[in-house]
């Protein structure tokens, strides 16, 4: 997030302060900051950003208008829970996006995306070692939205990232799945890079695939029917 002095706040109209508020929590969502469930309350958000309380509500109800939060009896916000039915819904939806972004980063990747997606990686496997649960979560979702940017489908992808605001916090209830939890084979984020290392479209759609398969048998056992 982008830190401003009080002085600069003062001179920053309303809207931008509202879209720095929305991109902060839209952010959270995406990088599992949020669970399901958890509540967003103004005020501590507003204090934790530095913002008078009306562009943080702003940023709230037009996050409530795009169904990644809901508002709850108190009019608090809040991250919606998921059932398994809606998990499927999304999972399937993510599935055909993440397959169609797959197979454009095969055709269009650049030495310097795949650098990027390697670093992910790494920092992925890292947060693993340490046991950094957040850390984990973020780094497969940054590593997800950037093979969206290297796809150059600007819409497909924005429509990837609004899923990713659902799906983000069901990340944060458990530990996301490691390379020794994938039977003894490399991690499916591996078998993607080197997919687009040989632009390799089938071996990148069958990389996502298997990621995929391992996190919905890892995720639906810990949703409510």
């Amino acid at each position: 997030m982008v830190a401003f002095t009080s002085a600069q706040f003062d001179k920053l109209p309303r809207r931008a302060l509202s879209e720095e508020a929305y991109e902060h929590v839209r952010r959270g969502l995406i990088r599992s900051r949020y669970r399901s469930g958890e509540r967003l309350v103004l005020r501590p958000l507003a204090a934790e950003l530095g913002l008078s309380p009306t562009p943080v509500r702003e940023a709230l109800l037009r996050l409530v208008s795009e169904h990644a939060l809901e508002l709850n009896d108190r009019n608090t916000a809040v991250v919606p829970a998921m059932t398994q039915r809606s998990f499927a819904e999304i999972h399937d939806l993510r599935v055909d996006l993440e397959m169609r972004l797959a197979a454009a980063a095969a055709q269009r990747a650049t030495e310097h995306g795949i650098e990027a997606l390697v670093i992910l990686q790494h920092q992925f496997m890292d947060a693993s070692r340490a046991r950094d649960d957040g850390g984990m979560a973020a780094f497969n979702a940054d590593f997800h939205t950037t093979v969206a940017t290297i796809a150059e489908l600007p819409l497909t992808a924005t429509i990837l990232r609004n899923l990713w605001m659902r799906i983000g916090p069901l990340y944060a209830l458990s530990r996301p799945m490691v390379q020794s939890e994938h039977e003894g084979r490399t991690h499916p984020h591996d078998d993607l890079i080197a997919a687009l290392r040989q632009r390799d479209v089938t071996a990148a759609q069958l990389a996502v695939t298997r990621d995929f398969e391992h996190a919905r048998r890892w995720i639906e056992p810990r949703l409510s029917s």
